[in-house]
């Protein structure tokens, strides 16, 4: 079972998995945990990937579930984002999609 640290910051859900791989095996957990946020009333969300080093299509899938649930009532931003995550979401074009913020501090700012 994942642990994801959850806090409430300024209306703001941030969601930080612990874990440092968002992969099949961890996937299905954290899009779990993501539609139970939502579905609580928690439309804007931080993905705060600190700890993460490796993202593959199963963690992919997790965020943009998460993204469809929230739709255009809600917001997802993503926050310390390694170099190999964030040339993922470059690549998928997620980036475009996704506000990606260097620390926590200045995603919550841009709320």
């Amino acid at each position: 079972m994942l642990k994801v640290d959850i806090q409430v910051k300024n209306d703001i859900c941030v969601v930080k998995p612990e874990t440092h791989r968002l992969d099949a095996s961890t996937a299905l957990d954290f899009k779990t945990a993501l539609l139970r946020l939502i579905e609580e009333g928690n439309l804007r969300l931080l993905l705060n990937l600190e700890n993460i080093d490796f993202v593959d299509s199963s963690g992919l899938g997790a965020i943009i579930s998460a993204l469809r649930q929230v739709g255009v009532k809600g917001d997802i931003k993503l926050c310390e984002v390694n170099e190999q995550v964030e040339e993922l979401l470059k690549l998928t074009r997620l980036d475009r999609v996704l506000a990606i913020f260097p620390c926590e501090k200045d995603a919550l700012a841009e709320y």
